[in-house]
């Protein structure tokens, strides 16, 4: 039976790309989905056919492309008071826009879970959180690993106003949870954009944990890409969408390959522009954009800033990654891939033009690595990406 399903994001390309494609699914199958969303991505909303109902999001600037090249402990800790307060906004807002229309079902990403947790119980509706990063449980804490790779103590002042923060929040909507409980990322029922055997403690979730794997929308799977036709191995390199602001690694990457027998494609985001890397070799290109996916399934590497999405699209397309992680939580990823031996690290403050290509060719030569990671497309297909998302949310219903 067709029912009503109420989605809050935030406005970062790798939360909102599964989202959008299991929105894709939902719609297809007949619900209505209304989708609390930025300006900027209201469009791609609109386009899986769900309402986009648009708002002023207090993030819009720290999510801004090419706006760091990394975060140092003390931002870091000021961030989750910052998504807390977008998590406030939200919750009013839905319980505004919603009151005379309660959604049977409410899906939320990991980073406003006070959100979805607060509508949760206000509503007495069912809700999963979307969790485009680790899941949480008794064996295994996301928020913990981040916290430890980052550096910073439980006692930043960050940290005690954030917990202020959440138990008054608790406390005027009446709500029958601790603080802890509120910004963790542990959820009660969750969907994880990764297969279950890249998880840390994977075989101790039970059912209300559902790895779905990577979730693509249309439009990212159909994207075209024609490969130089110069006959040299294919190296891709970006740096995601949030941390690309690094013109001196681009530049560097351009050396380190300039008359060396690859043919090197840099993808620079909106953080940086082409040109600014200046003059190219015949054998290396840059651009802003290409479609990923497409460039990945003719690429022999790919370096990456190890974001779960990118990660993901590496095994996708069964491409062995160098891992270049740009914060605690790519740190954390990445390091779950080199223990599964799925990808060569690469610390960014090593970086080189010399341990740039030797960690490129490395990976290309570890005939090991590349069988392991050619087995990850028959898991990513396996564990059944939006449509077995979207077969658990409508278990919830």
């Amino acid at each position: 039976m067709p029912s009503h399903i109420a989605i809050l994001n935030i406005p970062a390309q790798g939360h909102m790309r599964p989202v959008l494609a299991v929105t894709e699914e939902l719609v297809r199958r007949g619900h209505r989905v209304s989708f609390l969303t930025s300006e900027g991505f209201a469009p791609a909303v609109r386009k899986t056919g769900a309402t986009a109902l648009t708002y002023e999001t207090l993030l819009t600037e720290v999510l801004s492309p090419g706006r760091y090249r990394t975060l140092s402990p003390d931002m870091l800790a000021w961030s989750a008071v910052l998504f807390f307060q977008e998590s406030a906004k939200l919750a009013t807002l839905a319980r505004q826009l919603f009151a005379d229309d309660i959604p049977d079902l409410i899906l939320y990403d990991m980073i406003v879970a006070p959100a979805g947790r607060a509508l949760e119980q206000t509503w007495d509706r069912p809700a999963v959180q979307s969790t485009p990063s680790m899941a949480s449980n008794d064996h295994y804490s996301e928020v913990a690993a981040v916290a430890e790779m980052s550096g910073v103590p439980y006692d930043h002042p960050a940290v005690i106003e954030l917990l202020d923060r959440a138990r008054q929040f608790a406390a005027d909507l009446g709500l029958n949870a601790t603080p802890e409980y509120l910004v963790d990322w542990r959820a009660d029922r969750n969907l994880v954009y990764a297969p279950r055997e890249f998880q840390p403690f994977g075989d101790t979730f039970d059912e209300k944990t559902t790895f779905v794997g990577p979730c693509h929308p249309a439009d990212y799977t159909r994207g075209e890409w024609e490969a130089p036709g110069d006959g040299l191995p294919l190296v891709l390199i970006s740096m995601g969408t949030l941390y690309n602001h690094q013109p001196d690694f681009f530049r560097t990457c351009v050396r380190a390959f300039d008359g060396r027998p690859w043919h090197a494609v840099i993808t620079v985001g909106n953080g940086t522009e082409p040109q600014e890397l200046g003059p190219l070799p015949p054998n290396v290109e840059a651009h802003t954009w290409i479609p990923q996916l497409a460039a990945l399934r003719q690429a022999d590497v790919f370096v990456t800033a190890a974001g779960l999405g990118s990660l993901m699209d590496s095994y996708y397309t069964g491409t062995p990654p160098v891992l270049v992680p740009q914060v605690p939580e790519t740190w954390v990823l990445s390091n779950r891939a080199v223990k599964l031996g799925l990808g060569t690290l690469l610390d960014p403050a090593e970086v080189t033009e010399e341990t740039l290509l030797n960690a490129v060719d490395r990976t290309a030569a570890d005939e090991g690595l590349r069988q392991r990671v050619g087995r990850m497309p028959e898991l990513m297909e396996r564990a059944g990406g939006a449509s077995r998302a979207a077969d658990a949310l409508e278990a919830r219903l």
